[in-house]
């Protein structure tokens, strides 16, 4: 009665077979990809922490540079006095900012500009579609009345200009002739091969 058991191992076996050059190419390649992140990451702290060390700079020359003026004030300054050496401008953090400001206002009203030029092209292309339209309705209109008058004037014959009273009278007698003469006329029609 005594049997032996046997425990499966302890990684089964896999049924698929594995294509362990490619699982180990794909993990190679995404090693790869974030070491080259990984790079690209330190070398971007590298430049700014570079960057804020110039910056530092430039204020502590900025900070240097007002506090030397403010003890070298007099009490009557002199008139009309300009610097020989160079612009009094050149690395005022604050004005270059102003204009950047300004050059980036003006890009975006150029934008603007060109949108609400494009939109006024569109706008009066569709006008005179519009009116392109009406004149080609109203012409449509003007020559569905002539023919309208034609078939009337064919088959009731001159009609009398009505008298402004009675034009709801004879708007109805007309409706009643339109309405009508198919049907006389197809009598017509039929009686006449009889």
């Amino acid at each position: 009665m005594n049997s032996i058991v046997t425990f499966p191992p302890a990684f089964p076996e896999l049924k698929l077979p594995r294509s362990a050059d490619k699982w180990a190419a794909t993990l190679d390649e995404e090693r790869r990809r974030l070491q080259e992140d990984l790079d690209a990451l330190r070398e971007r702290e590298a430049n700014l922490r570079e960057y804020e060390a110039r910056l530092r700079g430039w204020q502590a020359e900025i900070d240097a540079g007002r506090a030397a003026a403010s003890s070298t004030r007099t009490v009557t300054p002199t008139p009309f006095h300009r610097p020989t050496s160079k612009s009094p401008f050149v690395d005022d953090a604050a004005l270059q900012a102003a204009w950047e400001k300004l050059h980036r206002a003006r890009e975006l009203l150029e934008a603007e500009q060109s949108y609400l030029r494009d939109d006024r092209i569109a706008i009066k292309d569709q006008q005179d579609t519009l009116k392109h339209r009406e004149e080609e309705l109203a012409t449509r209109e003007a020559h569905l009345a002539q023919r309208e008058a034609l078939v009337l004037a064919a088959t009731v014959g001159p009609v009398p200009a009505p008298a402004p009273a009675k034009a709801k009278a004879s708007a109805k007698l007309t409706v009643n002739r339109i309405t009508c003469a198919p049907f006389e006329m197809a009598r017509s029609v039929l009686c006449g091969k009889k």
